[in-house]
């Protein structure tokens, strides 16, 4: 047995922490080697679509590869996080899911993916916050009056969203539990026939992302209640919290986020994530953000993993107790 001399063992150890040190080092700087994409699940000309194309744009500026923007819809994110599964894990295809990877799989009941296990969370774009929306001449003028009118007719009050299973209904829906009002929720297939009907008065109010209610709101074709989030919204700051009246702790946020396969090296993704955030941070995209009615994310990856993590649970509790289904 050969015994190392203290210093002989110093730099032993230096040396042997070099060497493992430099494949990650070299890991890092060889990445990216080929053009990145990053798959939207949804159609063209959304949010989601609008964001990856911006943040997309800044990022082939500043990494030297292009940076491809593919819609892979369907399946509610499932085809195009099948796609990101089965890739290797080196950062170079990335998904740009909504919060529906935290809601379907308390949703789904054969959900193919662990979220957190066959994904790295690298962080959240944007967050498009939901506002309690209903026609200009509604009856209730605040949140306590409807929820009093509620009260006062069971079953009478309808609510629309923009799909069964989405981040809109299932806000609708907890804040009826928390409220403790009766409602019936209609579901259509998207934003503006729900905003139709709202008009129309075959519903009274839902919750609508604000992607597709600021302009409405600021015009007064549309008039809010009350925000979704903890925080009020810097587009509409006279337009008070659920929390603040009346429910406090409510806090339902809209996030869309990218995520890379599980098992991507950390220095890939920590060049990912600093690219990311200083695009976030450039004016260009903070100003076209606001237009949409979107606030600029940015946290880091462990932040990010721990907002999925308490989402999932906040879902799947939301789920079980209401008994909501995709059905």
């Amino acid at each position: 047995m050969t015994i190392l001399h203290p210093m002989s063992r110093r730099r032993f150890n230096a040396v042997i922490g070099a060497s493992l040190a430099w494949p990650l080092a070299a890991h890092a700087q060889a990445f990216p080697s080929k053009p990145i994409r990053i798959l939207v699940p949804f159609a063209a000309g959304g949010p989601t679509d609008l964001m990856a194309r911006a943040v997309g744009k800044s990022l082939s500026t500043s990494m030297g590869q292009p940076v491809i923007v593919e819609n892979k819809p369907g399946g509610g994110g499932v085809i195009a996080m099948s796609e990101v599964a089965r890739l290797p894990a080196d950062g170079h295809t990335l998904v740009f899911p909504s919060i529906l990877a935290v809601t379907n799989p308390a949703l789904m009941a054969n959900y193919p993916f662990d979220t957190l296990r066959d994904f790295s969370p690298l962080t959240v774009v944007g967050y498009i916050p939901h506002a309690l929306v209903v026609r200009p001449d509604f009856a209730a003028k605040d949140l306590p009056a409807l929820v009093a009118m509620a009260k006062a007719n069971p079953g009478s009050i309808n609510y629309g969203s923009s799909g069964n299973g989405t981040s809109a209904h299932l806000g609708a829906a907890l804040f009826a539990q928390r409220a403790d009002i009766k409602v019936t929720h209609v579901p259509y297939r998207g934003a503006a026939p729900a905003v139709q009907d709202l008009l129309g008065g075959q519903i009274q109010f839902m919750f609508l992302d604000m992607s597709s209610a600021l302009a409405q709101i600021k015009t007064g074709k549309l008039r809010a209640l009350a925000v979704a989030p903890a925080r009020r919204f810097a587009g509409l700051p006279d337009v008070p919290t659920v929390a603040e009246q009346g429910y406090p702790g409510f806090d339902v946020h809209g996030w869309y986020g990218l995520f890379a396969r599980s098992g991507t090296p950390a220095p890939v993704m920590q060049t990912l994530y600093a690219e990311v955030k200083k695009a976030l941070e450039s004016a260009e995209i903070r100003d076209l953000f606001e237009n949409y009615g979107i606030e600029a994310g940015g946290m880091t990856p462990e932040q990010y993993t721990e907002l999925v993590r308490k989402d999932l649970g906040l879902w799947k509790r939301t789920v079980d107790q209401l008994g909501i289904t995709l059905q």
